[in-house]
């Protein structure tokens, strides 16, 4: 019997609040505040977090990120 098992890192990143920012990039209305950390995932299922939270404003439309707010 043979079992394949996958680990490794991952980023995962999820919204911490629902306001709505203005991409400087491509001009959408689509900048959020996201929280993102580093975990050790074991079958694709995180089980250890490896560094601390980053918080960052993501773009969902032109991918766009940084670490500061954006200009209103």
């Amino acid at each position: 019997m043979f079992f394949c098992f996958t680990f490794g890192f991952e980023q995962f990143k999820r919204k911490s609040r629902n306001q709505v920012y203005t991409c400087p990039h491509c001009s959408a209305q689509d900048v959020y505040l996201v929280k993102a950390n580093d975990c050790f995932t074991f079958c694709f299922i995180p089980l250890i977090p490896c560094s601390g939270t980053k918080q960052l404003y993501e773009c969902y439309t032109c991918g766009w990120v940084n670490v500061n707010q954006p200009p209103f």
